[in-house]
C-alpha cells in the first residue's frame, strides 16, 4: 500500500503489525474467564460467538480492533478460543461480512472494557510531541504512540494515519528545535563565514569537517588550532534540552551533510542550526581527539625515553665491562713492574690516556634524563591548557597547580609545591632543580595518568567528562540491607568448591569431506543476483530511507554502492563495474548507506535468517560469541595503531554472532575488545533473545563477568593460561595446584549503591556501554565503582574458570561457538577483498558505514546459502550416503559458488522454478 506520509518501511510496519497478530502468550491473551465464556455463549451462532469472543480478546489484551484485519488472526488463536467455547469455527468467515453487526458488536465491547474512539485532541497531540521529541528511531515513535494509546484505552486507528501523525509532529518538532537553536545564535554573519571558500577554493566547513590528524605533537597543534578557530564563532549553542537520542540523531545528520545541502536550506531557522550544531559536534570531536592525541602521544615519548635508556646503559656497561678489562690488565702490569724508570714509561704510555678515557666514559642515565631532552616535543602544553579546561573532583591540587602553571609567565627555575605529584616525579623535579622542562614533562604525564584514571575530567567532552556526568541521578533507594542481601544471594549462588580436579585438553570434531559434498550441489551465482534474490525474499533494501522499489535505477544505485563498501573496491572501481556513473553512486551513498538505514536493513535480514527452520540444525538463538577482526588502516587518523605481530599499522572491526551463523551487531573498536562486549547484548534489537555470550580471552575483564551477571546474561568465555589466573572465594585456601585468595567483602557492600547505579544507567540507556567500559577500565584502584565491580568479577569468574577447567563439554561448547565467529571473520576477509583489505578512512563513522555494509553482505551470503542447504536437504535426505548428523554441521559460509569478481550486471532476474529457487547442480555423487 502507498502512503502519503512514508515513515516506517514495509518491514517495519509488518513488524508492528505482527506483535498484534502473534501466537505467542496465547494462554495468557486469548484465555477467557468462566464469566466470559457463558456471557459469550449466548450468541445463538456458533461463528458469532467466535467473531465476539476474538474482537473482546485483541481489544482486552492486545488494545486492537480487529476489524479489517481479521485474515490476519492464526488459525491457532481462532482454534485455542473457539475450544474453550465448544464451538466450530468452520463458518467464521460469515460472522465478518454482516458489517452492522461487527460494528454493533465493537461498540458493546469498547462499552464493556472502557475502550473510546480516537480522538487527535491537545492532551494526545502533547504527549505524542514529547514521544517524538525524545527519540531518533522512527519505529520507537510509531511504538510509543501506539503504547500510548492503549494505555489511554483509544481504539488505534490505521497504520497509515499514525504515520501520517507522526509525520506531521516530526516536522513541528523539528521547527520547535531549529527556533530554540536559533535563539541562541547571537551573530549570524559569523557563521556565513563557514559557506567562503578558501585560497585553496575549498570551504571552511569542509575544511573543519575533513580535518584529520595522526598522533604526533603538529597533530596536537592542529586539533587546537581548530578548537581555538571555533571559538572565534562566538559562543556555541546549549543543546541540554535535547535528550542524548536526540542529540546523537542530529551529529549523525550533520556528519553526513555537505557544505551545498545546507546552503540550499529554505528554512532560516534550519539552516542556521545546522551551522550552530555543526561548531559545536566539531568542538566536541576535536576536544576528545586532542586528549586521545595527547595521551597517546605522551605514552609514545615516555616509552621511547624508555628504550634510549636502556640502549644507552647497555652501551655504558659494554664499556664499563672493556675498562674493567683495562683496569685488571694495567694493575697486572703494575704489579710486575720493578723499577722506579719502568713506571714512569708505563706511566707516559698507558696511564695518561687511560685516565682520560675514564673522565670521557659515559654514564648512566634515567628514562626522566631523555623524557627531559624531549620536552620540546610537547611544545604545545600552554596551548593546550589555555584551550582545554581540565577539572576534578578528587584532585583539586593538581587542578590548582595547573593553573598556576598556566597563567605563569616567566616558568623559571622557582622552588614551588609539587605536593601534588607521586613520589618519583617530585624525586625527578628536584633532581633537575625545578626547570621549566621537567615541571613540564611532569604536568603532560599527570594530565594523561588523570585523565585516563577519571581523576580530571573536560565539561566540554563528549569521552571525558566526570563518571556522574554519565550515570543516573543518584539515589538514597539502596539500602543496607539490599547490599548485604545482594552479598548473601552472591555466596549462595557462586559456592567455590573446596576440592575440585582440573583439566586442559578440548575434544574436537572429526573432519570430514561431507559438507563439500553438500555444497558441490549448490547453483553457482555473482554476489549482485544474490542480494536480489534474498531482497525478494525479506524486502530488506525497502529499510533503506527513500528507496522505492519500483524505481529501477535507484535500486541499482543503492546495490551498486553496498558493493562498493561491502567488497571495499570504492566508487572508481564499481563505476565501472556496473556503468553507473561514480557521482551518482556517490550520492545514492550519501542518502542511502547511513548507519540508521544499514542498522535497520541489518534487523530484517537477522530476523529473516531467525525464522528459517534450517537455523535450528546450528542452535536455538540464545548464545553468541564476539571477536575481534584486524584490518590495516594506511589513511591519517587517530584510530589506528602499530602492530608488532602484524607489521602494520590497523584497527579493529569487532563483530557478533549468534550460535546461528547470525553476524547481528558490527562495531569499530576503541581500546580493547572487552569495551565493547555489552553493546552487541543490549543494542543489537532483534529478534534474537540472547542469554549466554562467549569471547576469547581478549573478550574478558573481571568488571565484564560482573556486568553481565548483573545485567542478566551469562558470560562464558575462553579462557587460557590457567596458571595465570588467580582464584578467590569468600575464604582462602590451598589446593594442590592453586592458592585460593579471600574476596574482599567490605569493597562489595562499600560500593553497591554505585555499582548498580552504573548498571541501571547502562540498562535504561543513559550511557552507552562501550563508552563507561573504556573509563571503568582505565580507572585506578582508588575508584569505588571499578572496585566494586572486580570483586563481584572475580568471584563469578572463579566459579566459571573451575567449571570451564572441570567440564569438558563446556570447553567443548565455548569453543565451537567461538569457530563460527572466527569462521564469518575468514570470509568477511574473502568478501572484503579490495585494497587488499585495508580500511582506507579516516573518520570513525565513514569505517563503521563500511564495515556494516560488509555486515549486511555477511548476511546476505549466510541466508541464501541457508535457504538453498534447505533445498539440498530435501533432494538429498534418503541418499543412501546421506547423514543427518554431519549435515547439521554444515555451516552457511560456503562460497566456492560465489562470484565476487567481475562486471557486475544489476538485473533482478525472475526464478520462474515451483519454489522460487534456483535448480541445484545435479550431479552423478560419489561420497
Amino acid at each position: 500500500m502507498n502512503y502519503r506520509y512514508v515513515l516506517l518501511s514495509k518491514n517495519e510496519r509488518d513488524r508492528i503489525v505482527n506483535t498484534f497478530f502473534s501466537d505467542e502468550n496465547i494462554i495468557y491473551d486469548f484465555s477467557l474467564t468462566t464469566e466470559e465464556i457463558e456471557r459469550i455463549n449466548t450468541f445463538r451462532k456458533p461463528y458469532n460467538s467466535i467473531g465476539y469472543a476474538l474482537q473482546y480478546l485483541f481489544l482486552k489484551n492486545r488494545g486492537i480492533s480487529i476489524l479489517n484485519h481479521q485474515e490476519l488472526i492464526s488459525s491457532k488463536v481462532i482454534d485455542y478460543v473457539a475450544e474453550q467455547l465448544n464451538k466450530n469455527p468452520q463458518r467464521l468467515d460469515k460472522y465478518w461480512i454482516n458489517r452492522t453487526s461487527t460494528y454493533r458488536n465493537l461498540k458493546e465491547i469498547c462499552e464493556l472494557l472502557g475502550y473510546s474512539k480516537f480522538d487527535f485532541n491537545e492532551d494526545i497531540e502533547s504527549e505524542l510531541f514529547s514521544i517524538v521529541i525524545s527519540t531518533s528511531s522512527k519505529y520507537e515513535m510509531a511504538k510509543g504512540f501506539i503504547d500510548a494509546l492503549i494505555s489511554r484505552k483509544l481504539i488505534l486507528p490505521n497504520i497509515s494515519t499514525i504515520e501520517e501523525m507522526i509525520s506531521r509532529k516530526i516536522i513541528e518538532c523539528d521547527e520547535f528545535i531549529y527556533k530554540q537553536i536559533y535563539s541562541q545564535i547571537k551573530d549570524k554573519s559569523q557563521l556565513d563565514k563557514l559557506f567562503l571558500a578558501e585560497s585553496n577554493g575549498i570551504s571552511t566547513f569542509s575544511r573543519i569537517k575533513g580535518a584529520s590528524v595522526n598522533v604526533s605533537s603538529n597533530g596536537v597543534k592542529t586539533l587546537l588550532k581548530l578548537i581555538k578557530e571555533i571559538n572565534e564563532y562566538g559562543e556555541i549553542v546549549d543543546l541540554s534540552f535535547l535528550n542524548d537520542s536526540k542529540i546523537l540523531y542530529f551529529n549523525s545528520e550533520i556528519q553526513k551533510s555537505h557544505m551545498a545541502r545546507i546552503n540550499r536550506f529554505t528554512d532560516e531557522y534550519k539552516k542556521y542550526s545546522y551551522l550552530s550544531m555543526f561548531l559545536y559536534f566539531k568542538k566536541k570531536e576535536f576536544m576528545d581527539m586532542a586528549i586521545e592525541v595527547v595521551s597517546e602521544h605522551i605514552h609514545q615519548i615516555k616509552k621511547r625515553s624508555k628504550r634510549k635508556a636502556q640502549e644507552h646503559n647497555a652501551k655504558s656497561q659494554s664499556i664499563y665491562k672493556l675498562e674493567r678489562e683495562k683496569t685488571r690488565e694495567m694493575l697486572s702490569k703494575l704489579l710486575n713492574i720493578d723499577t722506579l724508570e719502568a713506571f714512569k714509561q708505563y706511566q707516559d704510555e698507558f696511564i695518561k690516556d687511560f685516565k682520560d678515557e675514564l673522565e670521557n666514559s659515559i654514564n648512566e642515565l634515567d628514562e626522566v634524563d631523555f623524557l627531559v631532552k624531549s620536552y620540546k616535543s610537547i611544545d604545545y602544553l600552554s596551548e593546550l591548557l589555555d584551550i582545554i579546561e581540565f577539572d576534578s573532583n578528587t584532585k583539586p591540587e593538581l587542578i590548582e597547580f595547573i593553573r598556576n602553571f598556566r597563567n605563569s609567565k616567566t616558568r623559571k627555575n622557582i622552588k614551588i609545591d609539587i605536593s601534588c605529584f607521586d613520589s618519583k616525579w617530585q624525586k625527578n623535579i628536584k633532581k633537575y632543580e625545578y626547570s621549566k622542562n621537567i615541571v613540564g614533562i611532569t604536568v603532560a604525564s599527570a594530565i594523561r595518568d588523570s585523565v585516563r584514571s577519571g581523576d580530571l575530567f573536560v565539561r566540554e567532552s563528549k569521552k571525558y567528562n566526570s563518571l556522574d556526568h554519565y550515570l543516573i541521578e543518584s539515589t538514597d533507594t539502596v539500602n543496607s540491607n539490599q547490599a548485604f542481601n545482594f552479598l548473601n544471594n552472591l555466596k549462595q549462588s557462586f559456592d567455590i568448591p573446596r576440592k575440585f580436579e582440573l583439566d586442559r585438553e578440548i575434544e574436537q570434531d572429526e573432519k570430514s569431506n561431507f559438507s563439500d559434498k553438500i555444497y558441490s550441489y549448490m547453483p553457482n551465482i555473482s554476489m549482485p543476483e544474490m542480494i536480489y534474490e534474498v531482497h525478494s525474499w525479506n524486502n530488506f533494501l525497502e529499510d533503506f530511507k527513500g528507496y522505492h522499489s519500483n524505481k529501477l535505477e535507484k535500486q541499482k544505485s543503492l546495490i551498486a554502492s553496498l558493493l562498493a563498501d561491502g567488497h571495499n573496491i570504492g566508487f572508481p572501481k564499481i563505476s565501472i563495474a556496473s556503468g553507473i556513473d561514480e557521482f551518482i553512486l556517490r550520492r545514492a551513498s550519501d542518502y542511502y548507506l547511513n548507519y540508521e538505514n544499514i542498522s535497520r536493513a541489518q534487523k530484517t535480514l537477522v530476523n529473516y535468517h531467525y525464522s528459517l527452520d534450517i537455523v535450528k540444525n546450528w542452535g536455538d538463538g540464545k548464545a553468541s560469541s564476539s571477536d575481534g577482526m584486524r584490518v590495516p588502516i594506511n589513511s591519517k587518523t587517530i584510530y589506528a595503531d602499530y602492530n608488532t605481530h602484524y607489521g602494520n599499522r590497523g584497527g579493529g572491526i569487532y563483530r557478533h554472532v549468534s550460535d546461528q551463523y547470525t553476524p547481528y551487531y558490527v562495531q569499530i573498536l576503541e581500546g580493547r575488545d572487552s569495551n565493547h562486549v555489552l553493546d552487541g547484548l543490549l543494542y543489537h534489537d532483534t529478534d534474537l533473545d540472547i542469554y549466554e555470550h562467549s569471547t576469547d580471552t581478549a573478550g574478558y575483564t573481571e568488571q565484564m563477568f560482573a556486568l553481565t551477571y548483573l545485567l542478566g546474561f551469562k558470560f562464558k568465555p575462553r579462557i587460557k593460561n590457567l596458571t595465570q589466573q588467580q582464584l578467590y572465594a569468600f575464604e582462602s585456601f590451598q589446593t594442590k595446584e592453586i592458592k585460593i585468595k579471600k574476596i574482599n567483602e567490605k569493597t562489595i557492600l562499600d560500593n553497591y549503591s554505585e555499582v548498580m547505579r552504573l548498571v541501571e544507567s547502562i540498562r535504561c540507556g543513559k550511557v552507552k556501554a562501550s563508552l563507561i567500559l573504556q573509563k571503568i577500565n582505565s580507572y585506578n584502584r582508588d575508584n569505588g565503582v571499578a572496585k566494586g565491580l572486580k570483586e563481584i568479577g572475580r568471584i563469578i569468574k572463579t566459579k566459571y574458570i573451575i567449571d570451564y577447567y572441570s567440564d569438558g563439554d563446556l570447553r567443548k561448547e565455548v569453543q565451537k561457538i567461538l569457530n563460527k565467529g572466527e569462521s564469518i571473520n575468514s570470509v568477511a576477509r574473502i568478501i572484503f577483498f579490495g585494497k587488499q583489505g585495508r580500511l582506507n578512512v579516516s573518520k570513525i563513522e565513514r569505517q563503521l558505514e563500511k564495515v556494516s555494509c560488509l555486515n549486511i553482505l555477511l548476511s546476505v551470503l549466510i541466508i541464501w546459502n541457508s535457504r538453498y542447504l534447505e533445498k539440498i536437504y530435501d533432494l538429498v535426505k534418503n541418499e543412501p550416503w546421506f547423514n543427518e548428523e554431519e549435515f547439521k554441521r554444515v555451516s552457511p559460509l560456503g562460497t566456492s559458488h560465489v562470484n565476487f569478481l567481475g562486471r557486475y550486471i544489476l538485473e533482478d532476474t525472475t526464478i520462474s522454478t515451483k519454489d522460487g529457487l534456483r535448480d541445484l547442480e545435479i550431479k552423478d555423487q560419489e561420497l
